[in-house]
């Protein structure tokens, strides 16, 4: 279970739960979120508007960057160093296999195949245009270079037997490329390339594994409104920019704030 809430004029009180702090469109704090909820962890949710910070979040994350996740007197930040805390520190499933052959083949993807797919995807996305905007004119040489990554994930799947990265359960590498490789693939329309039918439908088929996870379902924005989203304001980081409230794209779980 969690608690959200939208950043006051004063930080949240102190709890024996961690306090993650996000804005719910930020795909590297998304991978913060994943990681909590497949790993059970109550926890409070507070919505930072980064377009206009409230002043007391730099005393706690003097970048004020998100996501940041506190317990008791430590913030711990940078989403990837984050989710292998979580995972260490609290009980629930773990997000890293149990085999040693397992266990290594995740650590390799994470520090290659998983990082080059989201700076190749962003590349992508942007063609000709600025990093993080979604533009025109994607050369054929930025297709062939996320192409080439897929594949590598792609070979991954088929090797350890799907229908994740590393085989049946999914682990701290699909949850770092899932909120990025979602957000490419929802504004597909928009580059003309979906990433759904790359490597014979094996990116598509685990796309779709991801998404059928309650965590997915619960941290994953509606894929209409944030197309919607895509399409204003040409941007996969609009929200830096612009206000969007805490579940103003997820519909489906605007409930738990009432």
């Amino acid at each position: 279970s969690f608690f959200p809430g939208n950043a006051g004029s004063r930080p949240p009180s102190p709890s024996q739960d961690p306090i993650f702090y996000t804005h719910t469109l930020c795909p590297y704090a998304e991978r913060v979120w994943l990681a909590l909820l497949e790993k059970g962890v109550p926890f409070h949710l507070v919505h930072i508007d980064l377009s206009s910070k409230p002043s007391w979040y730099y005393s706690l994350n003097p970048s004020g960057l998100v996501p940041a996740v506190q317990l008791g007197k430590q913030v711990h930040v940078e989403s990837a160093d984050i989710i292998t805390w979580i995972d260490q520190t609290f009980d629930g499933p773990s997000l890293v296999p149990q085999d040693e052959g397992g266990k290594k083949a995740m650590q390799e993807l994470a520090k290659g195949p998983c990082s080059r797919v989201v700076s190749t995807g962003l590349g992508f996305v942007a063609g000709r245009g600025a990093s993080w905007s979604i533009g025109s004119g994607q050369s054929s040489q930025q297709r062939a270079d996320l192409e080439n990554v897929l594949g590598q994930l792609a070979a991954s799947i088929d090797r350890h037997g799907g229908p994740f990265l590393v085989g049946k359960h999914p682990s701290l590498a699909d949850i770092l490329i899932y909120p990025f490789l979602r957000r490419f693939e929802v504004c597909s329309p928009m580059t003309g390339y979906s990433l759904a039918q790359a490597s014979g439908g094996a990116i598509g088929r685990w796309l779709e594994a991801m998404g059928a996870r309650p965590s997915c379902s619960i941290a994953s924005a509606d894929a209409t409104l944030l197309l919607q989203a895509f399409k204003k304001h040409r941007s996969l980081d609009f929200f830096d920019y612009t206000t969007y409230a805490c579940f103003q794209l997820h519909p489906h779980t605007a409930h738990l704030l009432k």
